[in-house]
């Protein structure tokens, strides 16, 4: 499974144009948007490591 296929991925990329459009619209300042942005990027990451952690596993 690729990354770009999950949910979580999408959600993910949600979060960081919600957090840049948040900022841009000045609803939210730069750490508040900062902060959206990054819980983003922890659930692509995070997710990617879930999706490669098994085929690691198989190999060891």
């Amino acid at each position: 499974m690729t990354l770009w296929r999950t949910k979580t991925f999408w959600t993910g990329l949600a979060a960081m144009l919600a957090a840049l459009g948040s900022y841009l619209g000045g609803e939210a300042n730069l750490a508040q948007a900062g902060q959206m942005a990054l819980t983003g990027l922890v659930a692509i990451f995070l997710r990617a490591g879930l999706i490669k952690l098994p085929g690691r596993l198989g190999r060891d």
